[in-house]
């Protein structure tokens, strides 16, 4: 044809146009065809605009030839061997299928059943496709394949499951508004080293796998190159991941609202004070002391931060684990107050971390009292009130009498003051000990009762 071949208001069962070469554009428009099929057709663009087609099948458009669908109802679609290929108010009732991409895919305000998208011809010179969605419905699951693509754009896109295997990008993954009410399945993700890779404003109503994210064979001999996804502003259900390179899985103002998997290999998670975890894998990890705390905070997140710890300490207390509960928050509190100010920190860290366990260690007041108790013994017996004439420093009756005084100021036994004591100034300081002792006291018994009847 040395024209424009146009097709207009056909009926048909099948049409199939073979090894057609077109001087201009190849338009099919407002038809009604069952089974539609170009196969080999040289063209400027092939046009598919209007129509009601039951299967449409385009194979082996030469690379400046253009594929666009838009405004069409099908049944099923395959596009193979394919230069750039755009589709547009399109509606699939089935499969929509793009193989050996030779060009650019662009889908906008599009409703399908299942879309895939696999394998590519590495175009050289001509560069690698891109893959862009825009307001992209799919009743089943979007699956990409065995790809490498120059970027991956997904914006307001709906679906029950997306499947990203074996797919390798010269520029981050940006994914934005994306929807997702069963599972999002990462495995074999290559992306370049240096800016995340970022999901952005999405929920995913299931698990979040993600499996070997890499980065690009040229990044790898970097000393800093490492593979990192970041979940900004966005809502999962479950996240598992793992991978043998160094990989980082960023949480910026997300929540994980059921589990946050063990990373496993070098994958490692860093949250930020808006993040939030619901639960956590243990794999029966037992916490003894704070040594062990930190050792697997660092083992599954980028760094001890507040917001580590506490996703550890939401997973123990899920599990009445209430001992490590409390090592969690005490370590927790004197972390977050180790980012005060130094006054406030010294104040915090010392006073209510130090003297009084956050309300949750009853060794460190009982700690604080016995020495209170010891120090007032030894100041009252070197002090002499209670040592008769003649008595030296280390005269054994003195002293039990003055170890026996400290503890009735300090546990206000009150037993009363010898009447060597019972002057004014004496009087002032043994209300501050009993008042200091009551405190200490009250705080023991009462941390002492809530492990209890926990």
């Amino acid at each position: 044809m040395e024209a424009d071949l146009l097709l207009d208001s056909v009926s048909a069962d099948s049409v199939t146009l073979e090894h057609v070469s077109v001087d201009g554009t190849l338009t099919i428009r407002s038809c009604r065809i069952d089974e539609l099929v170009i196969d080999h057709v040289e063209a400027d663009a092939v046009l598919v605009a209007n129509c009601r087609v039951g299967r449409l099948t385009v194979r082996n458009a030469p690379v400046g030839c253009e594929v666009i669908v838009t405004d069409t109802s099908l049944v099923s679609l395959a596009v193979h061997s394919c230069g750039d290929t755009r589709l547009e108010r399109v509606r699939v009732e089935e499969l929509a299928q793009l193989n050996t991409l030779r060009g650019d895919v662009r889908i906008v305000h599009a409703r399908l059943s299942a879309l895939a998208v696999r394998s590519q011809v590495t175009a050289g010179r001509l560069g690698r496709p891109r893959v862009d969605a825009r307001a992209l419905r799919v009743r089943e699951d979007i699956t990409l394949d065995d790809l490498w693509l120059s970027g991956l754009d997904l914006r307001d896109v709906e679906a029950k499951e997306l499947n990203l295997q074996r797919v390798r990008l010269d520029q981050p993954l940006r994914a934005t508004e994306l929807r997702c009410s069963e599972t999002v399945r990462v495995n074999g993700l290559v992306i370049p080293a240096g800016d995340s890779s970022t999901i952005t404003d999405s929920t995913v109503r299931g698990p979040l796998e993600v499996r070997d994210l890499k980065v690009c064979e040229s990044d790898r001999a970097r000393p800093e190159a490492t593979a990192r996804l970041s979940l900004d502003n966005s809502t999962v259900t479950r996240l598992t991941a793992a991978s043998a390179q160094p990989t980082v899985i960023s949480l910026r103002g997300s929540s994980v609202t059921d589990t946050l998997g063990l990373p496993g290999g070098g994958l490692r998670y860093s949250l930020d004070a808006a993040s939030s975890v619901g639960d956590m894998e243990l794999a029966g990890q037992v916490f003894r002391d704070g040594g062990q705390v930190v050792s697997f905070v660092e083992r599954s997140f980028t760094e001890v931060t507040g917001t580590a710890l506490e996703a550890v300490r939401s997973a123990l207390a899920k599990r009445n684990r209430n001992r490590e509960v409390d090592q969690l928050y005490y370590l927790t509190r004197q972390r977050e107050a180790g980012m005060l100010p130094p006054l406030r920190r010294s104040v915090s860290r010392g006073v209510l971390g130090g003297v009084l366990g956050w309300g949750v260690r009853a060794r460190n007041p009982a700690r604080v009292l016995v020495a209170g108790i010891l120090l007032t013994a030894v100041g009252l017996q070197l002090a002499g009130p209670l040592r008769n004439t003649g008595q030296s420093v280390t005269n054994m009756t003195a002293a039990a009498k003055s170890l026996d005084l400290a503890f009735a100021l300090w546990l206000n036994v009150g037993t009363g003051l010898p009447s060597e004591l019972k002057t004014a100034q004496w009087t002032a300081l043994a209300v501050t000990f009993t008042s200091a002792g009551l405190l200490f006291t009250t705080l023991i018994v009462g941390i002492v009762i809530r492990k209890l009847v926990r």
